[in-house]
């Protein structure tokens, strides 16, 4: 008999798990500006500033890890690439063995 599997949530509804993944990952944007303007603020009395293209570098780095995060999750949400791992690196399929 064939060895029927349900597909994850993440197979059934791929879209879905790249715009979780990449809001998740741009809603650091506003915690990392935090940081940046605090380490600004901290750096004041001793007279040190940071160049003026910190922030848009971080930010454009951030939107690119949110780029590539999003890439992968979408990779990883295709039924054989689910398969390949599910029988080579059980540890990344997407069920919870525990």
């Amino acid at each position: 008999m064939a060895d029927h599997r349900a597909l994850s949530t993440q197979e059934r509804n791929p879209r879905s798990a790249v715009l979780r993944t990449v809001f998740a990952v741009l809603a650091l944007v506003p915690l990392l500006n935090g940081v940046l303007l605090a380490t600004v603020e901290a750096l004041k009395p001793y007279e040190v500033y940071l160049p003026s293209w910190v922030f848009p570098a971080l930010n454009g780095i951030l939107v690119a890890v949110a780029a590539l995060t999003a890439l992968m999750t979408r990779v990883l949400a295709v039924p054989g690439v689910n398969d390949w791992l599910r029988k080579y690196l059980p540890i990344l399929a997407p069920e919870d063995k525990q």
